[in-house]
């Protein structure tokens, strides 16, 4: 990054801009449309008590690849400190 022109960095600044507005776009005009609207979406839900379960096998994994490497491991941290994060936010980030 540091060896790249300045005029090429704008151009995958850019790029990088335009992909949360397409992400927010497709959220909020197509996803959330399809959701309260739609008739080819069926929402399902999880029970929380499953989901803790699934989070609990998550963490099993994620420790599982954190052993693969330094790599592997400093990128796990960044996953776990973003849930950190996320859990104590509470809602509307997690689902408490």
């Amino acid at each position: 990054w540091a060896n790249l022109p300045e005029h090429l960095k704008a151009v995958v600044m850019s790029a990088i801009e335009a992909g949360h507005t397409y992400r927010n776009q497709w959220y909020w005009g197509g996803e959330a449309r399809l959701r309260a609207q739609g008739d080819k979406l069926k929402l399902r839900s999880i029970p929380q008590s499953e989901w803790k379960a699934v989070e609990d096998a998550a963490k099993v994994f994620w420790n599982e690849i954190a052993e693969e490497g330094e790599l592997h491991a400093k990128i796990v941290k960044i996953f776990r400190d973003y849930n950190d994060v996320i859990g104590q936010a509470g809602p509307p980030y997690n689902f408490g």
